[in-house]
């Protein structure tokens, strides 16, 4: 990785995400799968961006989201999230 690049948080992700998911997805909370630190998706760590960007851990640095495009198909890789729970709004 190139020492220099500053990552973004989060909500930079929200846009490529939303070809995922039906709902704001940096308002939902994801547990890392390597340190348990538990947390919104908007505060994860973003690096890249437009055809492939990962999300890692503030507190790790592990990758908890990877997404790919390629052509005309789109990949999610949500391997290193122990889990992502969002608020359905129902009681």
């Amino acid at each position: 990785m190139i020492d220099d690049v500053v990552p973004l948080d989060g909500n930079a992700a929200a846009g490529r995400l939303s070809d995922f998911f039906a709902f704001d997805v940096t308002l939902a909370t994801i547990v890392c799968g390597a340190c348990a630190r538990k947390g919104p998706v908007a505060e994860l760590r973003l690096y890249g961006r437009d055809t492939g960007m990962v999300l890692r851990c503030r507190r790790c640095d592990s990758v908890n989201i990877r997404a790919l495009e390629y052509g005309t198909t789109a990949n999610l890789d949500l391997s290193g999230a122990a889990l992502i729970s969002i608020q359905t709004g129902s009681g």
